[in-house]
């Protein structure tokens, strides 16, 4: 009874008929790349690659910086503005600014090129949820590196984040209230953020010892010459296009129009459409939708239908399986079954993807995956040659690794098409099974549409073919030029078409045209060019403050009430304490709320305000503030100590002339009294 055709198990993804395409767009721009830079020399292939080299220009550039800028909310402004746009320093300044921006571009082409190409879900699960955690900690550093510039920018970013952190109540009042005017701004807080700021990045390389951890030879950085690239484009730039400060921060005035970061700053645009605690919610609910992508898209279905399974007994120990799995999915481990050999192979079910690569490296065919076997599948192709044969056709094969592009069914109709994981799961042994048989030739076709499930596959196939890489191709067996390894190309598939044919006629199969010099060149330019051009748009985009323009009075004050008579402490609960929790004295002391009445041409509100600490004893803080109209108006403050108090305690009378976007401030505090900030 003849075995049934080997069916591949379904995508592991939802919705593979709407990202499929946006995969093969990226593979078709990546193939037309290809014709005319070489795949090591384009970033787009390597953005992750990029990325990093991105993010250490960035940190070099950062720590240079700290030889002209001065991490103290009085200087901080005056020590970048004073920086010439030409000067060495406005050069590091351009460049720290500039390959944050293009770090940032990378890193989001990066998370897209992941996405469209599903590898999302099962075992790569940690790597999409590490690479967001990576990408949320990347805006973060670059938002708060705006706050230290202190311009109208930076004056922005500390509002915002102030009132977000207020919203989680951390606190005890609001820090918002610290931020009204220039004098009041609290100098050791810029320095925690400062401090943050430098602190942060290190944990960039925790994060991406997480992100990697589940790949076999990953690359952290690309080629030197695409490294000194792009250092020299990021730097180019930055002499053209000096960055400059926007106006100096004044908390009084609401900042208008200046241009915008768009790569960290975008929740600016936003900030004002959110309370604090819709902000949140929003935050959260965005997190949760896309980290939980993984599990939102994942298809059921078993493991045991798509993951590698280890044969004991045909297992030597070789190690060769765990050399190539692309995902470290395999490790060897003590023998079990008592055999000869120490080691056996073991496959990690939370590592493994189904690539097949590690079948490709067994020669005793100990590995395989469930729903192609390479045994079968070798009788299979052995009985298909010969049946050819004997009815006069010349039996030629095609093992094809499509990734869902249907490429095989555009082949010429002379070859028997066989579909396989990835070229990687291809054995040699397998071919010179079949070529011993007699068939005419093979062709071995590597859809290039999409990344592939198998990181190193063609690499594998290719080292197993020349003989440099165990199990390899023993041409004493089987000519090796009747195989024929062929790389689809998505931009132009009639060329697949033609070597394909070619092979059939016996034809030597015409090699790809050499790239021109000045082809590559002006290429390589031109992408550059648009790299650079995005990135500038985005870290120069214009703004116009959303916040209204209408004057606002805003009253800050720090209060204290009355004391309260004592209340006596209960003995017997004192008692049932430990000893270091119990009062020091016999009774509590708590202080009143404070009364406190806010008169603006003649209209009245009062307001009162507890005190703060678990006993109430603290003192009374708080901030109200008013929309006007421009023009004077007569304010008058009254603040009672106590809400019983028939007299105020403290009275402040004045006309104030209020300017549009703008904000009077009015503050109180018990030791400088009533002043009226500028």
């Amino acid at each position: 009874m003849a075995s049934p055709v080997p069916v591949a198990p379904p995508p592991a993804v939802r919705g593979e008929k709407i990202l499929a395409p946006f995969d093969r767009m990226a593979a078709r721009a990546d193939a037309w790349l290809l014709h005319h830079i070489p795949a090591e020399a384009n970033p787009l292939l390597q953005t992750g690659a990029i990325a990093n080299v991105l993010l250490v220009i960035a940190t070099a550039s950062g720590v240079a910086m700290l030889l002209w800028y001065s991490p103290s909310v009085f200087k901080a402004y005056s020590s970048l503005a004073e920086l010439g746009r030409w000067s060495l320093g406005g050069w590091v300044r351009t460049l720290h600014r500039y390959s944050s921006d293009a770090c940032m571009l990378f890193v989001l082409l990066h998370t897209a090129r992941v996405f469209f190409a599903r590898k999302i879900t099962e075992a790569r699960w940690l790597a999409w949820v590490s690479g967001l955690a990576l990408l949320g900690l990347l805006w973060f550093i670059g938002w708060i590196g705006y706050w230290l510039a202190w311009d109208e920018r930076g004056q922005l970013v500390a509002l915002n984040s102030i009132k977000a952190a207020d919203a989680l109540h951390i606190f005890a009042g609001t820090m918002a209230r610290l931020f009204v005017s220039d004098r009041t701004v609290p100098s050791l807080l810029f320095f925690v953020v400062f401090f943050l700021h430098l602190l942060l990045p290190l944990s960039i390389a925790a994060g991406l010892a997480v992100h990697l951890m589940r790949l076999s030879r990953s690359k952290i950085f690309p080629s030197r010459a695409l490294f000194v690239w792009t250092f020299a484009a990021v730097a180019v730039v930055s002499l053209l296009v000096p960055a400059t400060n926007a106006a100096p921060a004044q908390m009084a005035v609401t900042p208008d129009r200046f241009t915008l970061d768009w790569w960290y700053l975008w929740p600016l645009s936003f900030a004002g459409r959110f309370s604090g605690g819709g902000l949140w919610a929003t935050v959260f609910a965005i997190g949760l939708a896309v980290g939980g992508l993984p599990w939102w898209l994942r298809r059921p279905r078993p493991r045991a239908s798509f993951q590698a399974t280890v044969t004991l007994d045909r297992c030597h120990g070789c190690t060769q399986c765990s050399q190539d799995c692309p995902f470290d999915a395999i490790t060897m481990v003590a023998r079990t079954d008592g055999r000869k050999s120490e080691l056996q192979s073991q496959v990690d079910p939370a590592r493994c993807v189904g690539c097949g690569v590690c079948s490709g490296s067994c020669d005793t065919d100990a590995i395989e995956l469930p729903w192609i076997d390479t045994l079968v599948e070798r009788e299979r192709l052995e009985t298909t040659v010969l049946a050819a044969a004997a009815a006069g056709r010349v039996p030629l094969i095609a093992l094809v690794s499509e990734n869902g592009a249907n490429v095989g069914s555009n082949l010429p109709p002379d070859y028997h098409v066989v579909s396989v994981p990835s070229v990687g799961w291809v054995q040699p042994k397998l071919l010179e099974r079949i070529l011993a048989k007699g068939a005419a030739g093979v062709l071995v076709l590597d859809c290039s549409d999409g990344e592939l499930p198998g990181r190193d596959a063609a690499r594998w196939f290719l080292a197993r073919m020349a003989g440099t890489r165990k199990p390899a191709f023993n041409p004493h067996r089987a000519d090796p030029a009747k195989v024929l390894y062929l790389a689809h190309d998505s931009a132009r598939p009639d060329r697949t078409r033609a070597a394909a044919a070619a092979f059939v006629a016996s034809r030597p199969v015409p090699p790809a045209p050499a790239r021109p010099l000045w082809r590559t060149i002006t290429v390589s330019l031109a992408l550059v060019v648009v790299l650079s051009a995005l990135t500038l748009a985005g870290s120069h985009a214009p703004f116009r403050n959303p916040a209204p323009a209408t004057p606002e009075f805003v009253l800050s004050f720090t209060l204290w009430g009355d004391w309260v008579a004592s209340s006596a402490v209960d003995a017997k609960a004192e008692a049932a304490k430990p000893i270091h929790m119990r009062s020091a004295t016999a009774g509590r002391r708590t202080r009143s709320a404070i009364r406190l009445q806010l008169t603006i041409d003649a209209v009245l509100s009062e307001h009162t305000v507890q005190p703060l600490g678990l006993s109430n004893d603290g003192a009374c803080i708080g901030e109200i503030r008013r929309v006007l109209q421009p023009g004077p108006h007569d304010v008058r403050v009254a603040i009672f100590t106590s809400p019983d108090a028939a007299e105020p305690k403290l009275t402040w009378q004045q006309q104030l002339d209020f300017q549009p976007r703008r904000a009077t401030v009015l503050t109180y505090d018990p030791t400088a009294g009533f002043a009226v900030e500028k």
